[in-house]
């Protein structure tokens, strides 16, 4: 196993699987929360409703030149073999060895979550960027130590932040390092506090920006995480049940079961790894307990698990252990190929299961945006769209180039779109009002789907209907679908 563990392998493994991202990057239509965070980057701000805005400087450096799917989500691929990189770096400082610290990039890459979840680009991308360069960062502050460093990492952690308010995390996660060490004695120095200070200061654009809204993105997060009166084991179990399937069953139950055990050693490379984990991934369980967690949240938590499930099957001589190991990364790859093929392919026969699971194939969410504005320029007198959805109004700028402006209802889940200042603009009777027959749009909704008022546009995907729209030519006669418009 060791012979096969080598640096050349490592490579060509990486490389194959970053060249199959970039097929997919290229191949697949954007995701709504793609097209969404697109429309930021053609607005760019220091802040934004939903998140911090790094995501939206990230799409923009990759779409100077181009503004193809491939170019939206290149940083999710650069980003990767970036963290590649620094895993490779960190597990060979902590182990010094090309097994574990090959087995460790392996495995990391060959996860669903990074196959193909984290080739879309959303705010996980850069997140977890920044969360890899602070823990290897930190890591070599201790070992070095070099007082300069700490501030490097501090930049590092405020990065993060400006990447996503989650990355707060890495605060906490460093705190118990030191605490359960004999590194503790960096807490009676100045420079923890000031890295912590500095990294705060790197966000606080994102502070002035919520002090000047209201601080409707730090409300809107807490909601999200939070907004639930009880507290259930199911939705616990929903979230343990998808970290399995993101990654795969065997290595999270090895990796989370090293993290446990692990607390309880001295050996300060496990403990650390340990403490970059492990409290990520507890944190979004227990917030379950209150309401699902994204299967997504905990991703930059799976950096530094990987190096602990290396060390489980590669610390001795355990022959056990080395098969453990192939047979989680080749689960892993199995899980991600799956997946990816039938992402572009359609290959799962999920109609046989049932109609439902067929439909609520989250695969679908590829396809079907540009069909759908193809649709929409057979009229050409109308020059605005209104959604219920800041998804579907986004993937209409995306995929219209430019030629349709679009904006939410305000009945609907407020947004950026609720705070740029020209989509107030956007009234009169060249205007079309889109819905799909999920969507809620009052009462007076089944009137509005008679087909003598409104126009039915179904979307295909491999000639299977994926998701039916309903349209209204704006007309100042007749009342809008959506009140308050």
């Amino acid at each position: 196993m060791e012979k096969l563990l080598t640096r050349r392998n490592t490579v060509i493994v990486v490389c194959a699987l970053t060249l199959w991202r970039l097929y997919l990057s290229a191949a697949l239509q954007l995701h709504p929360d793609e097209a969404y965070y697109w429309l930021w980057s053609r607005n760019l701000d220091i802040s934004y409703f939903d998140h911090p805005p790094m995501v939206a400087y990230f799409i923009r450096l990759t779409t100077l030149f181009s503004q193809s799917e491939l170019w939206v989500r290149l940083s999710g691929t650069l980003v990767f073999l970036a963290a590649s990189g620094l895993l490779w770096r960190l597990s060979m400082q902590m182990f010094g060895s090309v097994a574990m610290a090959a087995s460790s990039v392996i495995l990391l890459n060959a996860y669903p979550l990074t196959t193909l979840g984290l080739m879309v680009m959303t705010p996980d991308v850069p997140v977890f960027l920044f969360w890899a360069l602070g823990v290897c960062l930190f890591w070599q502050t201790l070992q070095d130590q070099k007082v300069w460093l700490w501030y490097v990492a501090g930049v590092c952690f405020g990065l993060a932040l400006v990447s996503k308010y989650t990355a707060i995390l890495m605060a906490p996660c460093f705190l118990l390092y030191l605490l359960l060490t004999d590194e503790r004695r960096w807490l009676k120095t100045v420079h923890p506090y000031l890295a912590v200070v500095l990294g705060f200061a790197c966000f606080l654009p994102v502070v002035v920006w919520n002090s000047q809204h209201d601080w409707v993105s730090f409300a809107f997060q807490l909601r999200n995480g939070l907004d639930s009166q009880t507290y259930s084991l199911a939705t616990v179990g929903e979230y343990i049940g998808g970290q399995m399937l993101l990654t795969n069953p065997i290595a999270w139950v090895l990796g989370v079961g090293v993290a446990l055990a692990g607390l309880f050693r001295r050996d300060k490379r496990v403990l650390f790894a340990v403490c970059m984990s492990l409290p990520v991934i507890v944190f979004f369980g227990a917030s379950s307990l209150k309401k699902a967690a994204g299967a997504n949240w905990p991703a930059f938590g799976y950096f530094s698990l990987s190096i602990l499930v290396s060390y489980y099957c590669f610390h001795g001589t355990s022959r056990l252990r080395r098969v453990l190991w192939s047979v989680a990364v080749l689960t892993s790859l199995s899980l991600s190929l799956a997946l990816t093929l039938h992402a572009r392919f359609q290959l799962l026969p999920l109609e046989r299961i049932s109609p439902q699971v067929a439909a609520a194939d989250a695969t679908h969410s590829f396809y079907g945006w540009k069909e759908l504005v193809d649709r929409l320029k057979e009229y050409p007198d109308h020059h605005y769209v209104v959604t219920p959805s800041h998804q579907l109004s986004a993937e209409v700028m995306y995929y219209s180039h430019g030629s349709l402006l679009a904006r939410t209802a305000r009945m609907t889940r407020p947004s950026q779109f609720n705070l740029w200042s020209w989509t107030q603009d956007l009234d009169g009777a060249d205007g079309m009002y889109l819905w799909s027959d999920g969507d809620f749009i009052g009462e007076h909704g089944d009137y509005f789907r008679a087909p003598a008022v409104s126009t039915h546009i179904a979307v295909h995907r491999d000639g299977q209907t994926v998701r039916n729209y309903f349209l209204i030519q704006g007309d100042p006669a007749l009342a809008p679908p959506f009140p308050g418009n």
